[in-house]
């Protein structure tokens, strides 16, 4: 059994919730009083959630972990309709359905596209049920399709 409340990672910059994440931003280490800032319980899975959707899958194919990451960069330059968003949930479900940290998917919901500057933004609300938990994870992320 994974115990979610204990583990223990380092904190990344561009990992926060309600931020835009396009799956090549730069990801650095947090510092807290000059030593590295570390991340943990709910806060831990939702980053390790990013994680694994910003990365390509096969990325990491070369340090032992070929099945890491995601499919959505495939979707950059396509509009954000119907068929984009299916896709997206597909590729969501599939990168997260490996993640042993999480014990269900219970729900992935898009935000209808508007006309304005966001156009081309998948504005996505996924709720997970970690494993050994009884409260869900809600998580609020927006992917850039430029």
């Amino acid at each position: 059994m994974v115990d979610n409340l204990n583990q223990l990672d380092l904190h990344l910059t561009r990992r926060d919730t309600g931020q835009l994440i396009p799956d090549r931003d730069v990801v650095d280490l947090c510092a807290n009083q000059g030593d590295l800032a570390t991340v943990q319980g709910s806060a831990n899975l939702y980053q390790a959630i990013l994680n694994r959707l910003c990365t390509r899958k096969g990325e990491l194919a070369s340090l032992g972990h070929p099945h890491y990451g995601s499919r959505l960069y495939l979707l950059v330059g396509e509009l954000n309709n119907t068929r984009t968003r299916s896709l997206a949930e597909l590729y969501i479900r599939e990168s997260l359905e490996v993640e042993p940290r999480i014990e269900d998917i219970v729900a992935v919901s898009f935000e209808p596209p508007t006309r304005g500057y966001d156009r081309h933004t998948l504005k996505v609300t996924l709720k997970v049920k970690p494993v050994a938990e009884e409260t869900l994870l809600t998580l609020q992320l927006s992917l850039n399709l430029t």
